[in-house]
């Protein structure tokens, strides 16, 4: 399918044409100069700005919100273009769409019905649901009766079989026939992101249990990958930024209903890594939100490593005991709330909270049971940055910083070290260097480092086919590369200039789809020109091998400072650091590489 880039995108930000290329304003981050750039030969745009970028696909599924086969959908419907579908596939399209028409007439049954019952009446009044709520939720209400939605399904001509499948009614166990699943609850119909229903969930009244019935898994239906309120929610990222995530029905309905729009909530499940993968299509930034009582607070740091392993943002918003989102809003406290989610933490910070008020800080006893606790938080934090910020958080409480701050956090410093160590030798996952790469992530190209700058200029040679790319990765193996992302596309170049003899770009782009190359990929697609491409590639190797020696000297000159001092020592994590540089300074573990350029400066 042959898309007109510039077309698709034109209908959404005014372009200008700017040479080969097309500038605009983005239509993902408010902004006053254009940054926003579309390259129609290569088939990509880019936001020099807040760093989104991709094909026609990417551009359509960020700015409608959609899923990526929902985007293909779209734009075969604009262009004409038939997807063919197996003969399983047309199977499962027709069954899908009878059991979609089967939840849309028990929907409608369940709204008709809630003006009927007086108990469902007072109960939303009691609530203080709106009739405006009702009609955006669709909520209706099951009746008593076994038998109700059945017969209704009946008359409309469902098939029982269709029925069952979509979760409606239920195969009696012992007999023939069938009985509703949901009686005498408030329904809350399910949408999925393009506004079908898809599920149900219903609410008893009072404390019978379960107090929370969702609809089964079915083929329309997966809780371990649905979330409630995302059809809404997913229209606000673009400009909110951040996803909260809470516990219930009506937290989601009241917070949306107060302004929060971008809220969603798990559907009795805890948050699974299919919930994560939902969410990171739309946005990379997640609150979280739970109860405060102990088991919310457990919910809370369960699902919090979840989204940190997918390189998400994540902070914690601490409700007040007793008090939920629901509740909170509902009694007209709008500012407070917005006021909480102003103090969010980030885990470690929320972690560190929550330990330190288990302990009395008025005693020098509970202040060392404190900072115990804080220091085997503060060993599992990858980013050095992090750990720095946390640790001077913290010196105050040691009982050696009255005599000195440097001497309080040097301790800190010596027994996280100490457990990291431990936590290595263990087997746990290995943990990251000393540089923060999620700061580094999205940075524009004008504040990168000289050795950033430098190996972004090699492989903007190497793609456009400037130089060998064997020569190049022969004076600077991909490992060799600074950057994360620098180094993950170094190493993909490399294994296809072996598996095919060239650099091939579609081929590439098939490799690192998804992934944290690809958009580097973009940027020096997008970014670089000819003037860039001059450089000599042996000059920029050489660059980026003097820079790395001076990282590494003086890096090593710091711990041969603390060695002296007497704050490391014999292992520790920094000891063994300070070894390793030595020997690989000295040549003798070093690269062939760096051997060779040891006596630069």
């Amino acid at each position: 399918m042959k898309c007109d880039l510039v077309e698709i995108i034109s209908a959404h930000v005014a372009l200008r044409k700017s040479g080969r290329t097309f500038i605009g304003l983005c239509p993902f981050h408010n902004e006053k100069t254009p940054s926003f750039h579309v390259n129609p030969e290569r088939g990509f745009w880019k936001c020099f700005g807040c760093g989104e970028g991709g094909d026609v696909f990417d551009f359509v599924r960020r700015i409608d919100n959609l899923t990526f086969p929902e985007a293909v959908e779209q734009l075969a419907r604009k262009y004409g273009v038939t997807i063919e579908r197996s003969e399983q596939a047309v199977r499962e399209y027709s069954e899908k769409e009878r059991l979609l028409r089967a939840n849309n007439i028990a929907c409608a049954f369940y709204r008709s019905m809630l003006g009927k019952s007086d108990k469902a009446r007072e109960y939303i009044a009691k609530r203080g649901i709106s009739a405006d709520v009702v009609e955006r939720y669709r909520l209706g209400y099951a009746p008593e009766g076994w038998d109700a939605l059945l017969n209704h399904l009946r008359e409309q001509k469902i098939l029982p079989a269709d029925a069952v499948k979509a979760g409606l009614i239920v195969p009696r166990g012992s007999s023939q026939g069938f009985y509703d699943r949901f009686r005498d609850r408030l329904i809350f119909p399910i949408l999925d992101s393009s506004e079908r229903v898809i599920a149900f969930g219903g609410r008893t009244f009072g404390d019978e249990q379960p107090k929370y019935l969702n609809s089964p898994e079915t083929p329309l239906f997966m809780k371990n990958r649905t979330l409630y309120g995302l059809n809404v929610a997913r229209k606000s990222l673009s400009t909110e930024g951040q996803l909260i995530v809470v516990e219930g029905y009506m937290d989601v309905i009241t917070m949306q209903s107060a302004g929060f729009e971008n809220t969603v909530a798990t559907l009795g499940t805890a948050l699974t890594e299919e919930h994560v993968n939902v969410i990171s299509r739309f946005t990379k930034n997640v609150v979280l939100s739970f109860d405060a009582d102990s088991a919310g607070m457990k919910a809370a740091l369960r699902s919090a490593p979840l989204f940190e392993r997918a390189g998400f943002n994540v902070r914690i918003l601490s409700m007040p005991k007793g008090e939920d989102p629901d509740s909170m809003l509902r009694g007209g406290d709008a500012t407070r709330f917005a006021s909480l989610l102003e103090k969010t933490l980030p885990i470690p910070d929320f972690r560190i909270k929550l330990a330190f008020s288990q302990y009395d800080l008025n005693s020098d006893e509970g202040k060392t049971g404190a900072l115990k606790e804080a220091i085997n938080v503060l060993a599992e934090v990858e980013s050095a940055i992090e750990r720095e910020r946390l640790i001077k958080n913290l010196a105050k409480y040691h009982p050696n910083f009255s005599t000195g701050t440097t001497l309080a956090e040097d301790h800190l410093r010596r027994e996280i070290g100490k457990l990291r160590s431990r936590m290595t030798h263990r087997g746990t996952p290995e943990l990251l260097d000393t540089r923060d790469r999620s700061e580094a992530k999205k940075q524009p190209a004008n504040d990168l480092s000289l050795v950033e700058r430098a190996e972004r200029l090699v492989l903007g040679i190497i793609l456009f086919h400037r130089v060998d790319a064997s020569k190049v990765f022969n004076m600077l193996p991909p490992k060799e590369f600074t950057g994360s992302d620098t180094s993950s596309l170094a190493e993909v170049l490399s294994r296809q200039h072996l598996e095919l003899g060239k650099i091939d770009e579609e081929d590439l782009r098939s490799r690192i789809e998804g992934t944290p190359a690809e958009s580097l990929l973009i940027d020096l697609l997008m970014g670089l020109d000819d003037s860039d491409l001059q450089s000599p590639v042996e000059d920029l190797v050489q660059t980026i091998l003097n820079c790395r020696k001076r990282e590494r000297v003086a890096r090593m000159r710091s711990l041969a400072d603390k060695f002296k001092q007497g704050l490391i020592g014999k292992g520790d994590e920094e000891f063994e650091e300070y070894w390793r540089l030595q020997r690989e300074l000295k040549g003798n573990n070093a690269p062939r590489v760096l051997r060779r350029n040891t006596s630069d400066d």
